[in-house]
């Protein structure tokens, strides 16, 4: 079928009263005039508007004596069946409905000259979309506008009618107030539908049931419409669903939801998923959570039905606290107020609330500071003087502000004498949980020398929980409350300022002494009988064990923490479990499948949460999880909106901020947007060095992301430039034997590999495997990418037997230390696989591609470019054993793949050119193979396979008779390439060639 579709315009508005009628301008019309009577009981009024199909007067019915809107449709059109069919369905559609939010339809019929009318309920009043520009609406008054109007739509499923053209300007809102659903004239029944409305003289009874879609074009209005429409596919009720959702999105946020720039664009941006999130809004997540799932491009995914959208829309988490409070919570609320009003130190009876920075003594004050500043400067680190600064202006706001609210809350329970204290008991609560937590925190600051501790110091103090919480009533109310028995109340406080400690502990990195004190009070909280409380200290316990290494530990105490949080109801406590569970399953145990299968149970938790930092890690979360699976474009959506969330919470220059930048840069760099990653990375980069100091080691991470993004831009100069700065300052603050300082080791030797210089690669790759070995041990996954890196620099100068002892080394070291389908098994099997393709062992280099594709293809997807690389690599091999069919598959498939995520001009289709290029030739096709080669050629940036390329190119020029002077060029070149690094097994080849082809 041809796609004639037009790019989208300007919607006609169809109205029925005059405050929003549009002035008519259809000829055949100007001989009806005032005073004029049709089907022998309306009398012309005025002219109201003139829509798409028709032209809409104000009336008067003689016969019932009321006001009426008459809609007529236009003369030219009467000849085309499908446009009466499409009327007489209108008037049948909306005659079936009878509720208070849908036009009422009267009559309907033919008139004199056979043109068709339907009579409806005349509205005073607007449109719903000029009601919501007339002035500035509230996002509530916005929701209960169109929920009426929901409810109208969700009338006429019901009665099994379809709208199909839902929009702001076919729903009314009369000066009565009550909002009304309008023009139904795209709708028809849905198939399974009976009805026994009458039929308008001569029309067919399969009028109603036909679908006059016109070929070629779509019915309806493209900004409002569903993609299935859009395909020309049925509609259905959720393609009404889908216009609901995109019509109240731009009500409420200013903003189309997908890309509306033209229509090509808004159909690439649904399919691909990518909705354009708002940057900053007062709509809370209840309502964008069922709107977003309404927008899903794949009807089933959206909700089942208006009806229950509409109840998901009416869901406001608050007026259900508040509605359980009103049935019973008050009583529980003064019973808890009373026990904390004694055991959080909250004495304002007899004390008053003047003074309570003296509360911070021991916490916060001047010998806690000089202790901290010389525990800092003690470790004599070259940032530590500005690190201690930071640390100290981030507390003393963070204090002050703590001051403040603590004086506020007290007072407000002073006001409440004599009364239950509700809120104000709970407010203060919560600001002595934090004092509690900020006590924690300065204690172990307090302690040094701590090399290790200095670089985490400033994002630990800004780790702590916002007191803005302790303000807001609907995070108040949604909070745990202690235990009310006095003696386990009172244990509980004590055991929670050890938790607080090992939340401090592990904000400072300091996971193995977490873990000592972690498995004792493991034991004390179970013993306590507070489910909320012994689930935190597994969170506590599983984050320490993530952090060290214990993936499996992790992963199983995050699983009993999510138990015992729903069990204690702790919501928040809850999904950040969820999310911590993922980490480990999908991103540490790389075991993507099935961490996946944990969205709708993740999801669930932080909507029950409702919480926006929970809401914004769990997007961080579930973006690195799905950034890992290969999917970086979904990844992408999670990290944008994680980052609207966190900007709107910390503010533009947090460190967290620059956290969820920095991952949407490895997002854009995975989808080949170069540029754009790059320029994530450097915005990532100036909040760092804003907030943590030009010299803090953070800063290297994103110094390593931005090499790493130039080296596959091919700006490798300023790669290797970037990955020196980033050395150089972790070994200035980090010292020469550090994870991170071997970290950066290896970028820099890759970027040295591609620019040839082999030796010096080397010796980076060499010094990185022996710190990985000192600090971590013998049998550390990292170990492995160390011996594997080193395994390539060696490959690269034609030292091929020292290169297989390392290769075959780290796959020994994978299979003792990861899962049998762990995705970093692949790379060592890979790379051993292609030195023995290299040196023409066929057979044993298919066993090992073929384990490699199989482990990505499970752990990564069948799509993901790692998958592709195997496929090639094996595609490769086929063609060297003469099996060139299932070589051709495997090439082109691998093509395919790298193609679609990376891009038609990426460096990494290059191998699978090379491949289809060699496989061409041992067809006996060297012109088409010419082809292949010249193109890989082009897009070549990595002299070792330029190399390789151009031998290969000047093969199939000299068999297919063409350029042969070019041939002898090329073949030279790949040799003098060879003798300059020093590959003996590459100059060989060339030379071999040259000898045989390069005199006449």
């Amino acid at each position: 079928m041809s796609d004639s579709r037009r790019e989208e315009e300007p919607p006609t508005q169809e109205v029925f009263s005059p405050a929003s009628a549009q002035p008519a301008s259809a000829a055949p019309w100007q001989s009806l005039s005032p005073g004029q009577t049709l089907a022998g009981r309306y009398t012309v009024l005025e002219q109201l508007g003139q829509g798409g199909m028709g032209v809409v007067f104000a009336a008067y019915d003689v016969r019932l004596d009321r006001r009426v809107a008459l809609k007529l449709l236009q003369p030219a059109r009467t000849s085309r069946p499908e446009d009466q069919a499409r009327l007489a369905r209108e008037a049948q559609a909306m005659a079936r409905l009878s509720h208070p939010n849908v036009v009422h339809v009267y009559d309907a019929g033919t008139l004199e000259n056979g043109h068709l009318f339907i009579a409806m309920e005349y509205v005073e009043g607007q449109t719903l979309k000029a009601w919501c520009q007339q002035s500035a609406r509230s996002w509530r008054e916005i929701l209960e506008a169109y929920l009426a109007a929901g409810r109208g739509l969700d009338a006429a499923h019901r009665a099994g009618i379809v709208h199909r053209d839902f929009k702001p300007d076919n729903v009314l809102i009369g000066h009565d107030g009550r909002v009304r659903v309008m023009d139904f004239g795209l709708a028809r029944a849905e198939p399974s539908m009976q009805t026994s409305a009458s039929q308008p003289e001569h029309l067919p009874p399969s009028a109603w049931e036909q679908a006059l879609t016109v070929p070629g074009t779509v019915m309806g209005t493209l900004r409002y419409m569903a993609p299935e429409l859009i395909a020309d596919k049925p509609a259905d009720t959720r393609s009404d669903l889908f216009s609901f959702c995109v019509s109240l999105y731009e009500a409420l946020f200013r903003q189309a939801p997908y890309d509306n720039a033209s229509l090509q664009a808004r159909t690439e941006a649904m399919a691909e998923g990518r909705l354009l999130m708002p940057s900053s809004s007062e709509v809370p997540g209840w309502v964008l959570r069922p709107l977003l799932q309404g927008l899903q491009v794949a009807p089933e995914r959206r909700p089942a039905s208006m009806q229950a959208l509409v109840a998901a829309l009416e869901a406001d988490p608050a007026e259900r606290r508040r509605s359980r409070l009103r049935t019973g919570g008050l009583a529980l609320l003064a019973a808890v107020a009373t026990g904390l009003a004694v055991a959080g130190g909250m004495r304002w009876q007899e004390q008053g609330c003047a003074g309570l920075e003296r509360r911070l003594d021991g916490v916060w004050d001047e010998p806690v500071r000089a202790r901290v500043r010389t525990a800092l400067l003690s470790a004599q680190l070259p940032y530590a003087q500005d690190t201690y600064e930071r640390v100290a202006q981030a507390l003393d706001r963070y204090t002050g502000t703590w001051v403040r609210l603590r004086t506020e809350a007290c007072e407000a329970g002073r006001a409440q004498a004599g009364q239950p204290r509700g809120l104000a008991v709970l407010q203060e609560y919560c600001l002595e949980r934090r004092r509690s937590q900020v006590r924690a925190l300065t204690e172990l600051l307090s302690q040094g020398p701590d090399k290790e501790l200095v670089p985490k110091a400033v994002q630990a103090v800004q780790a702590l929980a916002p007191l803005e919480y302790c303000t807001e009533a609907r995070a108040l109310l949604a909070a745990v409350p202690p235990p009310e028995e006095p003696t386990v109340r009172a244990r509980a406080e004590a055991l929670q300022e050890q938790v607080d400690r090992l939340e401090a502990l592990y904000a400072a990195g300091k996971f193995k002494e977490g873990l000592s004190l972690a498995d004792p009070l493991l034991k004390e909280t179970a013993q306590v009988g507070h489910a909320p409380l012994h689930a935190r200290t597994l969170f506590e316990a599983a984050r320490l064990r993530e952090g060290s290494g214990d993936y499996s530990g992790s992963e199983a105490l995050s699983r009993q923490a999510i138990a015992l949080a729903a069990q204690g109801k702790d919501d928040v406590l809850e999904a950040r479990a969820w999310s911590q569970l993922v980490t480990v399953v999908g991103t540490r145990l790389a075991r993507h499948q099935e961490a996946l299968a944990l969205e709708l149970s993740l999801e669930a938790a932080v909507s029950r949460a409702d919480d926006d930092v929970v809401r914004s890690s769990w997007l961080n979360t579930w973006g690195s999880l799905l950034l890992h699976a290969g999917k970086p474009e979904q990844a992408q959506l999670h990290y944008e909106r994680a980052l609207a969330l966190r900007m709107k919470i910390l503010g533009p220059m947090h460190p967290e901020v620059a956290a969820v930048v920095n991952n949407l840069g490895l997002a854009l760099q995975a989808q080949a947007e170069s540029e754009q990653a790059r320029a994530h990375f450097e915005r990532a980069l100036a909040i760092r060095e804003k907030a943590l100091g030009a010299t803090h080691p953070m800063v290297a991470n994103v110094l390593n992301n931005l090499g790493s993004v130039l080296k596959n831009m091919g700006q490798l100069a300023q790669s290797r430039t970037y990955y020196e700065r980033a050395l150089a300052l972790q070994e200035q603050t980090l010292g020469p034997n550090h994870p991170m300082v071997a970290n950066s080791l290896n970028n820099l030797g890759l970027v040295l590999l591609d620019l040839t210089q082999y030796p010096e690669a080397q010796e980076h790759f060499e010094r990185a495997l022996a710190i990985r070995q000192q600090l971590l041990g013998p049998e550390h996954p990292d170990v492995s990418s160390a011996l594997n890196n080193l395994g390539i620099s060696l490959q690269r100068r034609g030292q091929l037997d020292r290169a297989r002892e390392h290769f075959e080394r780290a796959i020994e070291l994978d299979r003792k230390v990861l899962a049998p389908e762990h995705f970093k098994q692949g790379f060592s099997l890979y790379n051993l696989g292609t030195l023995l393709l290299e040196q023409g062992q066929y057979a044993q280099a298919r066993v090992l591609l073929e384990r490699a594709a199989s482990v990505w293809q499970k752990a990564l997807g069948p799509e993901h470019p790692d998958s592709a690389d195997a496929l090639c690599a094996l595609g490769r091999t086929l063609v060297g054993q003469r099996q060139l069919e299932p070589a051709r598959r495997h090439l082109e498939r691998s093509l395919a793949i790298l193609e679609k995520t990376q891009g038609q001009t990426h460096s990494r289709l290059v191998l699978p050119l090379l491949g289809l290029g060699e496989l061409l030739l041992a067809r006996g096709q060297p012109a088409q193979a010419v082809a292949q080669l010249e193109r890989a050629l082009a897009l070549c940036s990595m002299m070792d396979v330029r190399a390789e390329v151009q031998l290969t190119l000047a093969q199939a020029l000299l068999a297919s008779g063409l350029e042969r002077h070019r041939a002898v060029e090329l073949a030279t070149g790949a040799r003098d390439y060879y003798q300059r690094i020093g590959n003996p097994s590459g100059l060989a080849r060339a030379s071999r060639w040259l000898q045989a082809h390069a005199s006449p």
